[in-house]
């Protein structure tokens, strides 16, 4: 990556500490666009129900609890790749990503292990100090400092194990999911924070995330929450790759171009030294200006698009001031890196399949104070 000043970078990661024992099967034979995922969560070792557990897909409002016997149901999922996670007190998380391709009822068992406890860190659980300025940290990471980070506050801290280690990077992970109530979307967030770690002014964080929609005492608080949702959506990632899919970027605000790998690059110039031509490079032949209807491809499924590029992109929000390495485009400034030379998402922008997705800068700040669930809707 061409380095950005002072760019924050989130990586999205988890880490899958047990191996789910999936049983899939096709309950029914169906060619509808829906799936109906039926199951049961079960104790591991036991075999036990593990009643009540919570059964959702990652980043999403969509879930439910199982019964009292470990059952659960979740009606109209679109076919495709699903991020389940499955979470029960005392016990690990478990992450699946499932894929279907034709609708219709599915059977999906999982099996989680119960939790152990962290070791190799020293933990401050009592009130002191330096717990407390280390809280700050990350509840200012984790939040944001958007202008509806002030509405936005962790119910339950205390769930926090937080330590420093000896180089200075302040280390978190939860006991139970972390509480966030975004008083300015409209979002109780259940954060299940596998991984935190700061150093640096550089913030990377994963785990697992359920949203659930608040009530409104109101409807001026409903129609004030809705107005909020649709400004965290403008300029926002899932806005970036939604207009990607509709071909729509200059309309919507966003200039997208695309590293030219060197062997493609062209030469402008021949300029003489010793008698000898050399053939020099404008930098502006670096990068090449994008449409979204060049990145994007269909996928397997009317429910999935490809975004294609085997070098880096370089994104500015026109809508937006900020800093970039360039002085004649002063706007926010991101760098997405896909690795593998493709992710995977919805025409809606709501990304299925990550494969390892890297984004620096003004998007890769982004904060729970203006994160919006991926199942979240436009008007339109």
């Amino acid at each position: 990556m061409h380095p950005v000043p002072n760019p924050k970078k989130i990586a999205f990661f988890c880490r899958l500490r047990i191996i789910a024992f999936v049983s899939i099967c096709a309950l029914g034979h169906s060619f509808a666009q829906n799936v109906t995922l039926t199951g049961k969560v079960t104790d591991e070792k036991t075999g036990k129900p593990l009643p009540f557990a919570n059964v959702f897909i990652n980043n999403s409002t969509i879930g439910t609890n199982a019964d009292e016997n470990g059952n659960y149901r979740l009606p109209n999922l679109n076919v495709g790749n699903l991020e389940m996670v499955v979470s029960f007190l005392g016990y690990e998380t478990v992450k699946q990503t499932l894929r279907f391709e034709q609708g219709g009822v599915k059977s999906v068992l999982f099996k989680l292990r119960e939790g152990q406890q962290l070791q190799g860190v020293t933990i401050f659980a009592r009130k002191n100090k330096k717990r407390e300025k280390n809280l700050k940290i990350v509840t200012r990471e984790l939040l944001g400092s958007s202008r509806f980070s002030k509405l936005c506050v962790i119910k339950n801290p205390e769930v926090l194990r937080i330590s420093e280690d000896d180089d200075g990077h302040v280390i978190a992970q939860s006991t139970s999911p972390l509480i966030i109530e975004n008083n300015a979307l409209g979002y109780r967030i259940h954060q299940d924070l596998d991984d935190f770690d700061y150093f640096s002014g550089k913030v990377y964080y994963g785990g697992s995330t359920r949203f659930e929609v608040l009530v409104p005492k109101d409807s001026l608080q409903k129609k004030q929450w809705r107005a909020n949702q649709k400004i965290a959506y403008q300029g926002s990632l899932k806005h970036l790759l939604a207009s990607m899919v509709s071909d729509s970027l200059i309309e919507q605000g966003f200039k997208v171009y695309q590293v030219i790998p060197d062997s493609l690059r062209m030469f402008k110039s021949v300029s003489t030294v010793n008698g000898l031509n050399l053939l020099s490079r404008h930098l502006h032949n670096r990068i090449e200006a994008v449409r979204g209807m060049r990145l994007v491809r269909p996928g397997e499924l009317p429910t999935e698009r490809l975004v294609v590029s085997m070098t880096q992109l370089e994104v500015f929000n026109t809508n937006r001031k900020g800093r970039s390495p360039y002085s004649d485009m002063p706007f926010a400034y991101t760098q997405i890196t896909m690795p593998q030379g493709y992710i995977v998402i919805t025409p809606q922008g709501w990304v299925v399949m990550p494969m390892g997705f890297e984004i620096a800068g003004d998007l890769g700040s982004d904060r729970f104070s203006t994160l919006l669930p991926a199942d979240w809707k436009r008007d339109d």
